[in-house]
């Protein structure tokens, strides 16, 4: 961050420079084109603005063409001419010139060089240079004007409407002419052009369209800009509008710019069509790799176990019942270390199991089937005092996360299960796996 110092020191170094001598406002910008007509006079509007304090050394012009030479130079207040331009040149302003009867022979650039010294003692040099073209007759292709209907009509955003358009040139000029033509209609009415494009004045007749002879002309007003001496009607050219012909043209306009439209609603539509039918072909094929995928998963995400002989055929309360025989374990869910069966797969599960018991009437099954620790349905039987065998079964449809085990679990102290083997059993198999 500067310090009051230097910012001040700043502000008055842009003071001082937005104050040092520079082009003013209407001098000729850098690479302007110049027209002028042949043996008229050429201006060149080179002027400079200066303060009190500012002093011009002197000012140098230069002419570049089929020769490079200087023009003059004006030091110490007194314009010294070259002998080539002695006797045509004339000082405007401080650095502008006005050149007297120039000729075709001398178009090219002109240069100025300004050397000066601001308030502060600083040398200052500006320098601007010009393109002068010089024309002998109206700059057209071939010095004449040519009037002609454009083949197509011209559509105008202005009223929105096609029309039939006629072309008055064709010019050379770089940029826009510094002047107009006008239009002498078929009731004898002056129109100006309507617009200027590609070397052309167009003027766009109302609809609908008179037919008749059309002329255009550079106006008298403008002759002199136009570099045409004596009377500018003599430069005047005619055409002949046809109005069968004109409403041809209008009709074939308008039925082009329908038939734009329609194609492009029809491209629309048919881009339209294409979205959706590119959505519904992606939407199908994402349900038929889902049908796929989930037809893969029905083969492969099989789960069923079933296991017996158990371990401990009179378990304490809260044991878990562990058949360590194990028959089938289809996807691996069933440990017989543990007893538990844990679920690879979230989704809805069957479990059954058999019991089968031996006691007195001080004896008994009491069978919880737990689910990841929460109790699910009880199987039980109790013994009378003759000691016979009983059994109990459950059976139950239950959903599982994957991760969550379920097993069997004693309730009590007096369970006794009979001892055969293959008596007792626990089961289970996955019926619907979730998507």
């Amino acid at each position: 961050m500067g310090t009051p110092l230097y910012t001040l020191l700043l502000l008055l170094s842009v003071v001082n420079e937005c104050r040092s001598i520079q082009w003013s406002s209407s001098a000729l910008k850098e690479d302007a084109v110049v027209y002028v007509c042949d043996n008229s006079d050429l201006t060149l509007s080179w002027d400079v603005s200066k303060t009190t304090g500012e002093t011009i050394v002197d000012v140098q012009w230069f002419y570049e063409g089929i020769s490079q030479e200087m023009i003059a130079i004006l030091s110490h207040g007194h314009l010294n001419v070259m002998p080539s331009f002695s006797g045509r040149v004339e000082l405007t302003s401080n650095a502008g010139l006005v050149i007297h009867h120039v000729t075709s022979g001398e178009k090219g650039n002109y240069s100025v060089e300004v050397n000066a010294v601001d308030a502060s003692g600083s040398s200052v040099t500006l320098r601007r240079k010009a393109l002068v073209v010089i024309r002998e007759g109206i700059l057209t292709t071939d010095g004449q004007l040519h009037a002609s209907q454009m083949a197509a009509a011209v559509f105008s955003n202005s009223t929105q409407q096609w029309h039939v358009a006629l072309a008055c040139g064709t010019f050379t000029y770089p940029d826009t002419p510094p002047f107009t033509v006008e239009w002498t209609t078929p009731s004898g009415q002056s129109v100006s052009s309507s617009q200027y494009t590609e070397g052309q004045f167009l003027l766009l007749l109302d609809n609908p369209v008179s037919g008749g002879s059309y002329t255009c002309r550079v106006p008298q007003s403008s002759a002199s800009v136009a570099c045409l001496h004596g009377n500018s009607t003599d430069t005047g050219s005619s055409v002949v509008v046809d109005d069968v012909k004109s409403r041809l043209t209008l009709l074939e306009a308008e039925n082009s710019q329908l038939k734009g439209h329609l194609v492009d609603v029809i491209d629309q539509a048919y881009t339209k069509i294409n979205s959706v039918a590119n959505q519904t072909n992606s939407r199908i094929d994402s349900v038929s790799a889902q049908l796929v995928q989930h037809m893969h998963d029905e083969k492969t995400k099989r789960v069923s176990f079933h296991a017996t002989h158990l371990k401990d055929y009179t378990p304490s309360n809260g044991d878990v019942l562990i058949p360590t025989k194990v028959f089938n374990n289809q996807g691996s869910g069933y440990n017989p270390s543990t007893g538990k069966f844990t679920a690879p797969y979230t989704g809805t599960y069957c479990f059954t199991a058999s019991l089968c018991g031996s006691g007195t009437n001080q004896q008994y099954i009491d069978v919880w089937l737990t689910v990841d620790g929460k109790h699910e349905l009880l199987a039980e039987t109790h013994f009378d005092s003759e000691g016979i065998l009983d059994a109990a079964s459950l059976q139950a449809v239950v959903f599982a996360q994957a991760g969550q085990s379920v097993w069997l679990e004693a309730i009590g102290d007096h369970n006794s299960f009979y001892s055969h083997a293959y008596s007792n059993s626990f089961s289970g198999f996955l019926i619907y796996y979730d998507l």
